[in-house]
């Protein structure tokens, strides 16, 4: 079996995909990044549910991506909306995605993780990247995988290098799903962090979070519809 490092931010996604991993490949690494986010308590969750899976998480420093463009997750000063208009990100007002999109982010997270995990043995890549968020982050479609793969492959000199992105395709009911045939769907709802705001003093049905910001209403509708799945 070969072994796997999983791009570990603390949230919902990444987290069902360090469960998927250890399931699928040995050893596995989590490598987390501290980028100035404003919801930094997701890496207080990373850190324990690394610890819980047992497996080593290191913690990269990434400052420089509060220097390079504004965005909410890196800039308090601009609204986490799903509408980006009149927010102050002028980058992603001009092109109609979400204040909370990072230009960049995934490019240089998915690039370092796999500079930290390929000189270990660690050919594969796990990733929570979904094409199906309501945000429509440019860097979750399955086009910017595909070619970050193969830009990894030939600037790494790795030609089995793979990226196993398995919530790709998925809605967020998906991902519950698949995190209830994991056996970690109560872990992922009390112990992950999604919300923009760092909220953590409530806990709904889907988790911890503010209830009311673009991530906590993505994750609420998609446990929503879980749970009428689930019932159904």
């Amino acid at each position: 079996m070969s072994g796997a490092v999983v791009c570990l931010s603390g949230g919902q996604d990444s987290s069902t995909c360090l469960f998927y991993a250890v399931r699928r490949y040995h050893p596995v690494h989590a490598v987390s990044f501290n980028y100035g986010q404003r919801h930094r308590v997701e890496l207080e969750c990373a850190a324990a549910l690394a610890a819980r899976a047992g497996i080593e998480q290191v913690v990269l420093p990434v400052d420089a991506l509060s220097q390079l463009a504004g965005g909410s997750l890196t800039n308090p000063a601009i609204e986490s909306r799903l509408d980006a208009a009149g927010t102050g990100h002028a980058y992603a007002e001009r092109r109609g995605l979400p204040s909370s999109f990072v230009p960049g982010r995934n490019i240089i997270f998915l690039g370092l993780a796999a500079a930290y995990g390929i000189p270990r043995g660690l050919e594969t890549l796990v990733a929570g990247v979904c094409s199906t968020d309501e945000a429509g982050y440019p860097d979750c479609r399955p086009e910017f995988v595909e070619s970050l793969e193969q830009t990894i492959r030939i600037g790494m000199d790795c030609p089995e290098f793979a990226i196993d992105a398995p919530l790709l395709h998925l809605t967020k009911a998906g991902t519950w799903t698949l995190a209830e045939e994991l056996g970690v769907v109560e872990l992922i709802r009390t112990e992950t962090h999604t919300c923009y705001e760092g909220e953590r003093g409530a806990l709904h049905a889907w988790g911890y979070g503010c209830g009311s910001c673009p991530a906590c209403a993505t994750r609420a509708r998609g446990w929503a519809e879980y749970a009428a799945l689930t019932k159904g």
